[in-house]
């Protein structure tokens, strides 16, 4: 048996979608399963098919769409699992994100550091990496990523936020055996087999500076821009009618924040009644941030990863987190160049879903393509 399996389901039973999946990938054999799955699956239905046809060592959450081995898909849940003595893995609950105080801190901290002494023990030549799977709504990525950076001391940590695809009602993640709101896990991953994690993104700075003089960080949502209503400053900027905001604009017109030497995407997740910007990130008062320009998507892409699979020797695998933002802008190119990426992703045995944000070391990003790409066993 191959140490990473991958495979997909577009059966809308829940139960016969799980079973399908489980069969191909050893699910009840494995040392770890991930499992994405559409948001138009009933959610107890498919905790049950989780809990029946996958062990213990699984995690989850629900998708903005899914990146299965055939591209991109909709309503179909696909899977990875790991299997062999390459791999030891832990995942470690977090069932409530509001309870955040010292105790729980210190609780996650112990059980990251008992994870990471078996693993040593077990794996003596191995390196270890994390993947955090979040709720997508929660807004409180940025403060759990932090967090948990700091628990990991050097250990890179990467992962997604659960989505729904554009309906922002409910994000989901299995965590104790539930597709549940308001909870996150954190996979630790040991292996013998060469791996390196990425963000990849296809924007860059222009000269078109702003300053947020009036937001909510708690709900991230900017009010003004400069003095103005923040939609309207923002339409105003490209130069379009209010009427033409919409998450296909905003993915194509990203605005950025430096942080240290490099510049990171703020997404815009909807304009409101009232003008203002909700966001998928953090924002605040006083932020001065910069409009964004395209580059090529493709080439972007596929240069990186030609350097990347140089790196590794090909990819075994390679697990996605990609920001709905550039599937929708995906989504409005031609056909020909649609199929170019989804031709390039299953070229690098590329699986995963389509976020609400995605974790990149210590920092939640937005608009950007991060996962692991696990390279192909060197002699």
């Amino acid at each position: 048996m191959e140490s990473i399996l991958t495979a997909y389901s577009n059966n809308q039973d829940e139960d016969k979608a799980c079973e399908e999946l489980s069969q191909k990938l050893h699910g009840k054999d494995a040392k770890l399963n991930f499992l994405f799955c559409s948001r138009s699956y009933d959610p107890a239905k498919m905790s049950a098919a989780f809990n029946k046809h996958f062990n213990a060592s699984t995690i989850g959450s629900t998708t903005a769409g899914e990146i299965s081995p055939e591209g991109f898909s909709d309503d179909s849940i696909v899977g990875i699992s790991f299997h062999g003595d390459e791999f030891e893995s832990d995942l470690i609950s977090i069932p409530d994100l509001n309870d955040e105080n010292e105790e729980a801190i210190i609780d996650l901290k112990k059980q990251f550091h008992a994870i990471q002494a078996r693993h040593e023990k077990s794996l003596k030549t191995g390196k270890t990496f994390a993947v955090l799977l979040i709720d997508g709504l929660s807004v409180q990525e940025e403060e759990y990523v932090s967090i948990i950076d700091d628990i990991l001391k050097g250990v890179p940590l990467i992962g997604g936020s659960a989505s729904d695809k554009l309906e922002f009602k409910s994000t989901l993640v299995y965590s104790n055996g539930v597709l549940q709101e308001n909870t996150a896990t954190l996979a630790i991953i040991t292996t013998t087999i060469p791996f390196e994690i990425f963000k990849v993104q296809h924007f860059m700075e222009t000269d078109k500076r702003f300053v947020i003089t009036n937001a909510d960080p708690k709900t991230r949502t900017v009010h003004e821009i400069e003095g103005y209503p923040a939609g309207q400053f923002y339409a105003d900027l490209l130069g379009v009618q209010l009427s033409d905001l919409s998450p296909t604009v905003f993915s194509k017109n990203p605005v950025m924040l430096k942080m240290g030497d490099d510049y990171y995407v703020r997404s815009i997740q909807k304009m409101n009644p009232d003008l203002s910007l909700t966001f998928y990130c953090a924002i605040d008062s006083g932020l001065v941030l910069r409009l964004g320009s395209l580059k090529s998507l493709h080439e972007t892409t596929s240069d990186f990863f030609m350097d990347l699979a140089n790196n590794l020797g090909g990819f075994k695998t390679c697990i996605f987190f990609e920001c709905i933002l550039r599937r929708l802008e995906i989504m409005e190119m031609s056909q020909e160049e649609r199929d170019r990426i989804t031709e390039l992703y299953r070229k690098n045995n590329a699986l995963g879903f389509h976020t609400f944000g995605e974790q990149f070391g210590g920092v939640h990003v937005n608009q950007t393509l991060t996962g692991v790409a696990f390279g192909k066993r060197r002699v």
